[in-house]
């Protein structure tokens, strides 16, 4: 088992093949006054691959957090580790997956209790898990209470999972020995059968409170988690919900424009903005449709005060659809830009449906009374203040109906300097990350960087960045973790005999 925290949501079963069990587990589940020298261990009815286990820090987890040995028995049938546990403490040893010599694999999660206390903690946390609008039954989901909240804010450092269960055919759970505290809860399914939760290729779902829970000397009942799809939508999907949210906007409410950032390669955005003006055109309104809904809100002065001279698109229901936009895009010379290699930069798609004659695109505009999909591939950075700055890229016009390319051209622009000339690693965003992130640093002078990444045991995971860099500019490396384990991962910047370290958290 490894040294450390994993996140609840990186932790999924994996297709069932043969008949794989657990035959006894050290201690013996609920075993209670266990001491605080202890050799925990799982011992299955065959030999472990113990191969995959290595490759694979989502197979076994826990809240122990001191581990001076650890191993497999002679036979292969036993994985074990040496620790040391707190007094008074309530821990749990689980494993989502685990594969045999054999090829078989587990056909349950399996999880064990234990305490170095006289006692569990009386108390538990139970509700019911729902498929909201995804229709993804529950059954075969797990459950899980963190101390900190995985959506909000910079989480640098793994999330200890208190508890956890799987969730009944019902969609009822309860979860056991809750010590006081404030939780957050998380629940997810693996929905492909991979082994990992990642909602953005589509399949998986997933579920959290947005509240905290507070437990103080009482069980907490009657929660509810409903989950989410997290896939990201495409430019129809997306229009069908501005539709039923422009409902609530002013009766003379006109579609000024449509924009998507985080463009994939299949036309799908992980965030779409409609951007309409009413009230006689004095007011402007976005409509912003992501993973998680859509939120409407005005827009800034100066924005509107470009939008309001916008001519107002026409039926939008007649436009090609991103997905056949981006495929002629990536035709046309899309594919060669978005595969090029720009160390220390960061590639983005935007797409925007508009009467472009007052944007970027205006000199490819042929005919000045059309409308025109805009699409950016884009190679770039951020500023300290969260500035986009375009280093090189290419922009492409394209047919509002037919989505054809009509015309394109390159882009190349010399950085802005106004990066504070200081060495600094910033944190990695996002974090936790699924399966890429980006590294932002700094320095304060000409010279060499090298930035690499590690895993908790000391082992070098990759080089990110090696180079010649300059001040007066944000680098932005970026890790793509592949087939990485999930866990902490520390990113190590050394520039001119210095050196500065981040930790980050590969989320699966």
């Amino acid at each position: 088992m490894k040294k450390r925290y994993n996140i609840l949501l990186l932790l999924l079963p994996v297709s069932l093949m043969a008949q794989f069990a657990v035959i006894s587990t050290t201690p013996a589940n609920n075993a209670k006054n266990v001491p605080l020298s202890t050799t925990v261990s799982i011992t299955f009815n065959e030999a472990i691959d113990t191969a995959y286990v290595e490759g694979n820090d989502e197979a076994v987890f826990s809240n122990i957090d001191s581990i001076t040995a650890e191993g497999f028995s002679q036979d292969l049938k036993t994985m074990y580790a040496d620790v040391v546990l707190k007094p008074n403490t309530t821990y749990f040893v689980a494993f989502i997956h685990m594969k045999a010599k054999s090829g078989a694999a587990i056909t349950t999660p399996y999880v064990f209790y234990f305490t170095t206390g006289s006692d569990f903690p009386p108390f538990t946390v139970s509700g019911t898990v729902s498929s909201g609008s995804t229709g993804v039954s529950p059954e075969g989901a797990i459950v899980g209470l963190a101390t900190a909240n995985i959506f909000e804010g910079e989480n640098e450092g793994p999330l200890p999972i208190v508890s956890w269960t799987n969730v009944n055919n019902d969609g009822t759970f309860s979860i056991p020995y809750v010590p006081n505290g404030t939780y957050w809860m998380i629940a997810a399914k693996d929905v492909n059968q991979d082994g990992n939760i990642d909602p953005s290729q589509g399949a998986d779902v997933i579920a959290f409170t947005e509240d905290s829970i507070v437990v103080n000397n009482a069980s907490v009942s009657n929660v509810t988690l409903t989950f989410l799809s997290f896939q990201p939508k495409t430019f129809t999907e997306a229009w069908s919900i501005a539709q039923s949210a422009s409902n609530n906007l002013p009766s003379d409410k006109q579609l000024k424009r449509v924009s998507g950032w985080r463009v994939d390669s299949l036309g799908r955005s992980e965030s779409w903005e409609f951007i309409y003006t009413a009230n006689s055109n004095t007011v402007g309104y976005a409509i912003n449709v992501n993973a998680m809904g859509s939120t409407t809100y005005v827009i800034d002065p100066e924005y509107f005060n470009w939008i309001k001279n916008l001519r107002t698109l026409p039926d939008i229901s007649t436009a090609a659809a991103s997905g056949t936009v981006i495929a002629n895009v990536e035709a046309a010379g899309g594919k060669a830009v978005r595969t090029q290699s720009h160390p220390g930069l960061v590639f983005q798609i935007e797409m925007s449906l508009a009467d472009q004659n007052m944007s970027q695109y205006a000199h490819l505009v042929p005919d000045q009374n059309q409308y025109y999909w805009g699409v950016s591939y884009m190679w770039g950075y951020e500023t300290m203040d969260y500035h986009w700055n375009l280093v090189s890229g290419q922009h492409f016009l394209c047919h509002f109906s037919t989505g054809s390319v009509l015309n394109s051209s390159t882009v190349s622009v010399k950085p802005e300097h106004n990066v504070a000339q200081s060495f600094e690693l910033l944190q990695n965003y996002p974090n936790p990350f699924n399966p890429s992130t980006t590294i932002p640093f700094t320095v304060p002078s000409h010279g060499t960087a090298t930035l690499k990444v590690y895993n908790m045991l000391g082992q070098e995971v990759a080089t990110v960045f090696h180079g010649e860099v300059e001040s007066g500019r944000m680098y932005h490396a970026r890790f793509d973790a592949g087939t990485n384990a999930s866990g902490v991962y520390v990113a190590r910047l050394e520039f001119n005999g210095n050196m500065l370290m981040r930790k980050m958290v590969l989320m699966k």
